[in-house]
């Protein structure tokens, strides 16, 4: 069965935030200071964010669904639980995982610990290969099904900087993929000065930006996300930083999947309102 992870267990933070309230109705304000973002009724008739999300996965031919969720959210996974007991859940077998929150924290300890934790609760998984993305961001039916099939233990999606519509100035707040010359992974670089942007870019012919969608065998990453250390200025325990010590410790074993297309993101209340538009123009009345 080919099998999707979605991280949903941040505390939404930036959504949270004032910015962008000024065209959004009550109701979605209120969703939006509440909800996990991927819960928030954008769509037709208020359908979920991640039910487009879903539906893609469906369209790629994924039927495996391990949702990872926040221990204070109370709205997901009954949810789904009540689309299945309808039929109306595309076939998808659900699987739900939780990640803790340790004591001496407020909120989740990042990318590596939700994988982490999701692997961990789904032990049946191991010696498996699945898909995992984050559920505030639309990722297209091509590149879901690319990931699906192929035939590569690991891999990072890197994303042309230009068809992101991502001006150069702002590059430098993302993440940016190095390669090899063979489209192997060297690094994920966290906020990358300018020079590491240009080596990037004349190495891979583009700009690769990390939008936190990957492929992996449950075996390799499960050791990296459990011994990647703390950053010390975030105080998370982040995916990217593992996965590119799994690729520098073992040469080749990720590859990177060059695309040119736009990922639609619900990360602020700011999006809201372009998210709902795309989300008309794309998919109509579904």
């Amino acid at each position: 069965m080919a099998k999707l992870l979605i991280m949903a267990g941040g505390m939404s933070s930036r959504m949270k935030k004032t910015d962008g309230n000024s065209n959004l109705d009550e109701k979605l304000i209120e969703q939006a200071n509440t909800l996990p973002k991927g819960m928030i009724g954008v769509g037709k008739d208020g359908r979920p964010f991640m039910d487009y999300l879903l539906y893609n996965a469906h369209r790629a031919g994924y039927n495996e669904v391990l949702i990872l969720k926040n221990p204070k959210d109370t709205v997901t996974q009954p949810y789904y639980d009540q689309l299945v007991a309808d039929g109306k859940a595309w076939g998808f077998t659900f699987k739900f995982a939780t990640q803790q929150i340790a004591p001496d924290r407020e909120k989740p300890a990042g990318t590596a610990d939700a994988i982490q934790q999701a692997l961990e609760q789904t032990p049946e998984w191991k010696g498996e290969r699945f898909t995992v993305c984050n559920s505030d961001n639309l990722y297209s039916v091509s590149v879901l099904t690319l990931l699906k099939d192929a035939e590569i233990p690991n891999a990072v999606v890197s994303y042309n900087a230009d068809a992101l519509g991502v001006e150069p100035e702002r590059v430098k707040a993302f993440a940016i993929i190095k390669t090899n010359e063979d489209g192997s992974l060297v690094e994920i670089l966290e906020k990358p000065n300018d020079e590491q942007i240009a080596e990037a870019k004349r190495v891979a012919g583009q700009i690769g930006v990390n939008m936190n969608v990957f492929h992996f065998k449950y075996d390799d990453i499960l050791k990296y996300v459990q011994s990647e250390p703390f950053n010390p200025i975030r105080n998370e325990r982040e995916l990217p930083s593992a996965v590119t010590r799994m690729a520098k410790e073992n040469p080749g074993l990720v590859t990177t999947v060059p695309v040119a297309e736009n990922v639609p993101d619900l990360t602020s209340k700011g999006d809201i309102s372009l998210v709902q538009k795309y989300l008309v123009d794309e998919f109509g009345d579904f």
